[in-house]
């Protein structure tokens, strides 16, 4: 245990937790919730630091031994914290009031506990607090709140129910864990990605919830940060045949949910339907048993997480500047008074699908390429979802962007200032990761080398390219 390094993790927590108090207090919420966020950011991006220049060893917090950071958390822990001062400051006004900053702040803190946790009980503690916000109705009190913050509830209590079955706190003791206790900690994974056939509280969220905390929600990932976390342990070889289940079930999921986007014409369903084809290819990468495959999950994971921000983010700003943007009837045609929301919007859709020149190219390749070798199952239906996905991806774009502009729309702002430079972020990441992956392979190689340790195969069975 690393006692030398400073509290980065605490301090991390502590900002966010101090930024929701003053976002509740403050007449000005959004400067508070943004300056929380940034300090956050800058302690969460030393831990990842640190972390990476500790190599494979973990780096615990001396203010809480229960937090640490290592080559799995570290990377998702910065980067997220970084989306959350970017959803901060694309908020629109009608949306940035001070108990529903104050639950965004908590909801990412709660995030952030889980992906610091150094033992399952801590991590379900996390679980269980990304539900606050919600049951608080610190958002709202919408017409999904209580199907999202059932789903919550239940994946929480799926996972509270598999560790005290399990006896152990410790995540390596996951390798002695019994059938019962694996298969609710896999149930867990299932609610809280939203698989298919247990999709449909998702797609109702983005439906009717507030689109803004679910994005952090949705791009949280802790399904499949559990996921990961299980197969860094040594697992038997029916827990193995378990996760191949899992992966069934997600590339299963991909397919599902981009065949039934044709049926939508809603953007905000469409849109559900799209991140969550997208975001499933996360946990089939994960299940490859390969080091390539599980280094293009990883590194999908960051792109999802940015690419659906931006989508997610732009649909907002749209709906609070156009009536009729949640259920049109005809294309909008928006692209004549928003044409950088339009690039915006492409950018994001296209690298989120996987164009090549693009960092999604590089993961869905990547994932694709070790897939290949142990299940052929996975490699042929990732490009099917993908260019269904594609598809659905064009459709809405034509739905917002394209078309004649309707006669009551007589003038819309286009990109403001503060909504371009967070914009600007995630398209310069997911392009400059394109054209030079090597560095974003080596974030996550070190922790696809210790997944892919746990599940029984060797360092250099499959070794990552550094470049495209």
């Amino acid at each position: 245990m690393n006692f030398l390094s400073l509290p980065y993790i605490s301090l991390g927590l502590g900002a966010l937790l101090l930024g929701a108090l003053f976002c509740l207090k403050s007449t000005k919420p959004r400067l508070a919730a943004v300056a929380g966020a940034t300090v956050s950011l800058a302690f969460f991006f030393l831990a990842a630091f640190d972390s990476s220049n500790a190599c494979q060893t973990k780096l615990f917090d001396p203010w809480m031994p229960c937090f640490e950071a290592d080559a799995l958390d570290a990377v998702p822990m910065a980067f997220f914290a970084a989306l959350t001062l970017a959803v901060l400051i694309l908020a629109p006004k009608r949306d940035a009031w001070g108990r529903s900053l104050a639950g965004i702040l908590l909801l990412v803190a709660a995030t952030q506990t889980t992906y610091a946790a150094e033992n399952l009980a801590v991590l379900a503690a996390g679980w269980w607090l990304t539900s606050l916000p919600f049951a608080l109705r610190m958002f709202g009190d919408d017409r999904s709140r209580k199907i999202t913050l059932g789903a919550l509830m239940a994946a929480s209590l799926a996972l509270t129910a598999g560790i005290i079955s399990l006896h152990h706190t410790e995540i390596a003791e996951i390798s002695h864990a019994s059938r019962l206790s694996f298969g609710l900690m896999i149930l867990a994974i299932f609610l809280r990605k939203g698989l298919f056939p247990i999709h449909g509280w998702l797609i109702h969220s983005f439906e009717h919830g507030p689109l803004l905390p679910l994005a952090l929600l949705f791009n949280g990932h802790l399904g499949a940060l559990l996921a990961a976390r299980s197969e860094t342990a040594a697992l038997t070889l029916a827990e193995k045949d378990v996760l191949v289940l899992l992966s069934i079930a997600a590339i299963l999921t991909a397919l599902v949910t981009s065949l039934r986007g044709f049926a939508e014409k809603k953007p905000r369903r469409l849109l559900g339907l799209l991140c969550l084809s997208q975001s499933s290819f996360i946990l089939a990468g994960v299940s490859t048993a390969s080091v390539e495959g599980i280094t293009g999950a990883l590194v999908h994971w960051l792109v999802v997480a940015a690419a659906s921000t931006g989508l997610i983010a732009i649909v907002r700003v749209l709906e609070v500047r156009v009536s009729g943007t949640a259920a049109p009837t005809a294309y909008l045609g928006l692209a004549i008074k928003a044409p950088r929301l339009a690039t915006f919007f492409l950018v994001c859709g296209l690298a989120l699908i996987g164009l090549p020149g693009t960092l999604g190219y590089c993961a869905e390749d990547l994932i694709f390429h070790g897939a290949l070798d142990k299940h052929t199952w996975i490699g042929i239906a990732l490009p099917i979802a993908t260019a269904f996905n594609a598809i659905n991806l064009l459709r809405i774009f034509n739905i917002l962007f394209l078309g004649v502009l309707p006669k009551h729309v007589i003038d819309i702002p286009d990109a403001l200032p503060r909504e371009r430079w967070p914009l600007a972020a995630m398209v310069v990441f997911l392009i400059a990761g394109g054209i030079f992956p090597a560095k974003v392979l080596q974030w996550r190689e070190i922790a696809a080398h210790q997944i892919a340790a746990g599940m029984g195969v060797g360092k250099s069975a499959h070794e990552p390219p550094q470049s495209h």
